[in-house]
């Protein structure tokens, strides 16, 4: 299945955002410097950089954790520049490294999904009780990620595997087809044969639902083999965007060298751990 991106469709664009943390102190950090980046309907985009490039500010700007400095944001067409998280909930999905992040472990399965379902709509509260239909939903889209637990519907979502949990909640953020996919390191805290897992079903979902997503990757071999487009980040800027036939023909190394050749030996250091 290929990706169907639109090009005349902006879902997000980032302008000249600014982001410092502890302004006139010693802690002084600038994080996003300036940073640009149009992300069009149906693109995949995989993130990496070395430890505080920027990639993890970038997404909760995005998100509106914290308001930004300076620039504007917008998202399919909105501009969401001064709004708080919860005002742009309805906009966004997002899957945390932490698989316990994203899941209720009390409650169960079902639940957990109803949740998702019936977020922002009127007269559906999440503990009303489920539909036929809605069961039927839940069962179909679980069955996709060939995990069995389509027929565990009323289980505990506490019971469940790291792997599983993350699953569900990828499942959970892609629910109602939010116009752009936040997936912030989402399987760095699972074993490489579930971490593919999840990382197939993430691309499967994407494809399938034609959706928007942005993905932090410290696995130079994860954001090359995921994804249409991959951006590179140093200082909180973009030094690097390649896609298409490009991005499918790069090679670890190739990304090495280009960290390199702006100075980050760090970053360097840590992909040459965890990519062997």
């Amino acid at each position: 299945m290929d990706y169907r991106v639109d090009h005349s469709h902006p879902m997000l664009e980032l302008k000249d955002v600014y982001k410092t943390f502890n302004p006139g102190t010693i802690n002084e950090k600038r994080a996003l410097n300036g940073l640009n980046l149009t992300l069009y309907d149906g693109e995949f985009v995989t993130v990496i950089g070395g430890n505080g490039a920027g990639k993890s500010t970038m997404l909760n700007a995005v998100a509106g954790v914290w308001p930004i400095d300076q620039g504007s944001i917008t998202i399919d067409g909105i501009n969401v520049t001064g709004k708080p998280d919860y005002q742009r909930a309805a906009l966004i999905g997002r899957v945390f490294q932490d698989p316990m992040t994203g899941t209720a472990a009390t409650m169960q399965i079902e639940e957990n999904l109803a949740l998702a379902a019936r977020r922002g709509k009127p007269r559906m509260p999440w503990k009303a009780q489920l539909t036929n239909s809605e069961r039927q939903l839940f069962r179909e889209r679980l069955a996709k990620l060939d995990l069995g637990l389509e027929d565990r519907l009323t289980a505990k979502v506490g019971l469940l595997s790291g792997g599983q949990r993350q699953a569900i909640t990828l499942l959970m953020a892609a629910l109602q087809r939010p116009r752009l996919l936040l997936l912030d390191e989402h399987t760095a805290a699972l074993d490489p044969k579930t971490a593919h897992k999840v990382l197939t079903l993430s691309e499967e979902i994407v494809q399938q639902d034609n959706l928007t997503a942005l993905m932090i990757t410290h696995n130079m071999k994860d954001a090359i083999t995921y994804g249409n487009r991959l951006i590179m980040m140093n200082e909180g800027e973009i030094i690097y965007d390649v896609s298409g036939e490009e991005k499918k023909n790069l090679q670890v190394s190739d990304l090495l060298h280009k960290f390199e050749e702006f100075g980050s030996q760090d970053a360097v250091n840590d992909s040459l751990v965890l990519n062997k």
